[in-house]
């Protein structure tokens, strides 16, 4: 049902709330970004509406805050492949500072945090002696397929990379990419694109010689993917032999914390235009 709700859906129930609720409100993608943000959020003063899909929180807010006046509403979005194309987004609507919230949440502590609960530390100081330290290889191995992502947006291929089996093309000991069968496995699961192999692989090489920004082009559901393989097959101890990737990221989110967000350019951006705006949304 999700799919049916509009951005109109989401303005309209902010507002009628709004007759009851006198705060402010955090409009926010999806449950998962709820559940992050909500442990930061002033609970009195700040109430989070999930729109389920950023389309709806770029239009819902917008249309609350210019059309219905409502100043207390902002938006949180990922940035996704936006920072890349050069697409700036303005108040009310703020963006991750990297790709999306879960690079985010790699990139900090949280996944060392991690690494101590779920990992057993003998054999993750045997895998970074042989290969490198986590966040590097987790890194390395997703830059070619958020590579292909752009490829495919830019050129507008409609290729597919929901939910994709990484095994497909990710050696599960070491993390190496094999890109040309990256490029078959996604074509082949892109019934409404009609690019070639061998133009894909062109352009994909071509745009390989560019240098970006690791953290604008890893997709943080496909580094929280390979993380949970490496916990279940490479270096987990005991309590993560059966862990799910939704389970992983449930423990990134937990290990995530105040001090961590605090420090990103999106809580500064979102805290001074609250307070200019005289409202809250995080605590104190």
């Amino acid at each position: 049902m999700r799919e049916f709700i509009r951005s109109s859906d989401i303005a309209n129930e902010m507002s009628m709330k709004r007759s009851l609720f006198n705060g402010s409100f955090l409009i926010v993608e999806g449950v998962t970004d709820s559940r992050l943000y909500g442990k930061f959020t002033d609970k009195d003063e700040c109430d989070i509406i999930v729109a389920h899909s950023k389309d709806n929180v770029r239009i819902s807010v917008r249309e609350s805050y210019l059309r219905r006046n409502d100043k207390k509403v902002i938006g949180i979005i990922d940035h996704d492949l936006d920072k890349m194309k050069g697409i700036v987004h303005s108040a009310p609507i703020f963006a991750t500072d990297s790709r999306d919230i879960d690079t985010e949440m790699i990139r900090s502590s949280a996944l060392d945090n991690v690494l101590v609960e779920y990992g057993d530390k003998d054999l993750v100081d045997r895998f970074v002696r042989r290969y490198g330290e986590v966040r590097d290889i987790l890194v390395r191995s997703c830059y070619p397929l958020g590579m292909l992502m752009y490829v495919s947006d830019v050129h507008d291929h409609a290729l597919s990379f929901k939910d994709p089996d990484h095994t497909e093309f990710i050696d599960t000991k070491s993390l190496s990419v094999d890109v040309k069968k990256m490029i078959s496995y996604v074509i082949s699961r892109s019934p409404h694109s009609n690019v070639s192999e061998e133009e894909l692989t062109k352009q994909f090489n071509r745009e390989l010689k560019e240098e970006r920004d690791p953290w604008a082009v890893c997709r943080g559901h496909d580094m929280i993917s390979l993380l949970t393989i490496c916990l279940r097959e490479i270096f987990g101890g005991y309590n993560a032999k059966y862990i799910k990737t939704g389970e992983t990221a449930g423990a990134l989110r937990l290990a995530y914390t105040d001090t961590e967000f605090r420090r990103t350019s999106l809580f500064r951006s979102t805290a001074e235009w609250s307070a200019a705006n005289k409202f809250a949304v995080w605590t104190k």
